[in-house]
């Protein structure tokens, strides 16, 4: 079992590496900090972090930058499918964050210009760790794999007393696959009706960005 003591030391061989490396150091657990785990709905689950400057910023497939990423542009044209009055304010996800959307990618760091880079520091390990202790609390979340790298993941988390939807990434490579034409932001949202709980506003708001 790593322990805390190790991720410390991981986290500060990464940062003092020669590499440039995505997120900033104090933006890695920015996706679980300050979140309302009482209000947890939907967990998303990506690969790594944007590998590309500035984009990263802690919540999977949220951004810093005003030019939309192509995973994030599939994604809000998904949206719009089935809610075309939905409003793109800014590149941050932060508001789904703030309405119970937990955004965790499998790797939390990558290396600058280096997808998958940082598979070899086993990431992984400590999300599904996280996520497994979060459902010995909390049941009836809805997991969404986004990709095969997020599928592997969840077939390692206890899932027994939640749900689970998986599709393609929205990558311009895994776009085809599955995820156009999902309507997987459709689905969540009537998964959640069905639990009675209240849907997810899929817009994105500048007020929201911290």
């Amino acid at each position: 079992m790593r322990t805390q003591t190790h991720y410390l030391n991981l986290i500060d061989e990464i940062y003092n590496s020669k590499s440039i490396v995505y997120p900033p150091k104090d933006k890695i657990f920015a996706t679980f900090e300050n979140f309302d785990y009482d209000n947890l709905k939907i967990v998303i689950v990506g690969q790594d972090p944007y590998y590309l400057p500035n984009m990263a910023n802690g919540l999977a497939f949220s951004c810093d930058i005003d030019k939309t990423p192509m995973s994030l542009k599939n994604i809000f044209t998904e949206i719009k499918k089935d809610y075309p009055d939905t409003n793109f304010e800014t590149n941050d996800l932060t508001y789904w964050k703030n309405q119970g959307v937990l955004l965790v990618n499998s790797s939390l760091t990558v290396e600058a210009y280096n997808p998958m880079s940082h598979k070899k520091y086993n990431w992984d390990t400590f999300v599904i760790n996280l996520l497994n202790k979060i459902n010995k609390h909390y049941s009836h979340i809805i997991y969404v794999a986004f990709g095969n790298v997020a599928k592997n993941l969840l077939r390692q988390v206890n899932l027994s007393n939640q749900y689970a939807i998986a599709t393609s990434h929205p990558s311009p490579l895994g776009y085809a696959q599955g995820f156009k034409d999902s309507h997987i932001f459709k689905k969540i949202n009537d998964k959640l009706i069905s639990l009675k709980k209240t849907t997810i506003d899929w817009s994105t708001k500048i007020s929201e960005k911290k």
